[in-house]
């Protein structure tokens, strides 16, 4: 592979992490509704399963892309219910009282799970990297160059993915009172928005 190839699957990857999508919706919404810390568990479990998703591409395990492949719809109408369900849930929480206790800190490790499982419930996430990666390879060193292609990918989306909890923390650490509340009402649209997508997504 080239030093000018491999620069341009840089930039092709930073543009695909640019481009919002079900993951980014939930490390958003998360960040906005429940701050840094859990954003960032948020995305460590997102990335995790994108990394587990590239890993299987560079080992050749063909047949877990043939299984999201032979289960498109199930998988992605199952992504898309489980984040209309996190959305309506967070629409529908009620706001505590000034004077009432403070509410609890939502367990991270919830934060985590709840990454990792949108992270495996966009098939076409696993179907396009199998065919994304492989329009950069060479004849030669295939195998060491699309574990490199992994690698740098995986990077790239970590950097991205942690730039939008950053963001979206921001906007949270900024505001209170109303605007907090509203900021809450809004992470559960942006949820509902990224049920839409996976709803929307063919294969």
């Amino acid at each position: 592979m080239t030093l000018e190839l491999y620069l341009l699957f840089v930039l092709a990857s930073a543009l695909l992490i640019a481009t919002p999508g079900p993951n980014v919706a939930l490390i958003v919404a998360t960040s906005l509704s429940q701050g840094a810390r859990n954003g960032f568990l948020t995305m460590a479990g997102v990335n995790l399963g994108v990394t587990l998703q590239l890993s299987a591409i560079a080992a050749g395990l063909s047949w877990i892309v043939d299984l999201f492949a032979h289960h498109f719809d199930l998988i992605r109408f199952a992504g898309a219910a489980y984040l209309a369900f996190l959305g309506m849930q967070q629409l529908l929480v009620k706001t505590k009282p000034q004077a009432a206790e403070p509410v609890q800190r939502p367990r991270g490790d919830r934060a985590f799970a709840r990454g990792f499982a949108v992270a495996f419930a966009n098939p076409k996430t696993l179907i396009f990297h199998a065919a994304f990666l492989p329009q950069f390879l060479t004849e030669s060193s295939q195998s060491t160059e699309l574990w490199l292609l992994a690698v740098t990918f995986a990077i790239i989306a970590a950097i991205g993915d942690s730039l939008y909890v950053l963001f979206a923390s921001r906007i949270r650490s900024t505001i209170s009172g109303r605007a907090q509340h509203l900021a809450g009402r809004a992470s559960g649209t942006i949820l509902l928005g990224g049920a839409a997508v996976l709803l929307a997504v063919r294969r």
